[in-house]
């Protein structure tokens, strides 16, 4: 404001100065305001990753006494409660697919296991057991 606009010069420039200090308050009050905000937003980030990592943490032991023990603790975190708490074990599948797989499955087993036995030349029949314990001079 001009001296005119004020009625005297000696407040016009009292009336500057106010208005200078009070520029200089207002900045310094937004920076303390901004500056607490950041602090504020800091600490609500490091909250929000804290209750991430004690949730995935308790999902993990829960999935370890309940869930799948095969999933990784990665899958176990990216799922719901209710993933974890819902398997497969409440939902079996009596399909004729399913019992179809679990007879293969069932035969390639028992033919990957007598595959093994006989093809290490130690064991072929009971028979052959007895003869290379005698030939071992009965040691074994």
């Amino acid at each position: 404001m001009t001296a005119m606009e004020t009625g005297h010069g000696a407040l016009s420039k009292d009336f500057e100065d106010f208005c200078e200090r009070w520029e200089w308050g207002v900045r310094s009050l937004i920076q303390n305001v901004s500056a607490l905000a950041g602090n504020l937003g800091i600490a609500a980030g490091t909250m929000w990753e804290e209750d991430q990592y004690v949730q995935g943490a308790f999902k993990v032991a829960v999935n370890s006494a309940w869930g799948n023990p095969h999933a990784s603790e990665d899958e176990i975190e990216k799922k719901a409660w209710g993933d974890i708490f819902t398997t497969d074990v409440y939902k079996p599948d009596y399909s004729a697919e399913s019992f179809e797989k679990g007879a293969q499955d069932i035969k390639q087993t028992w033919s990957d296991t007598k595959d093994t036995v006989t093809s290490n030349g130690k064991i072929g029949s009971l028979k052959d057991l007895l003869e290379q314990a005698k030939g071992n001079g009965g040691k074994g």
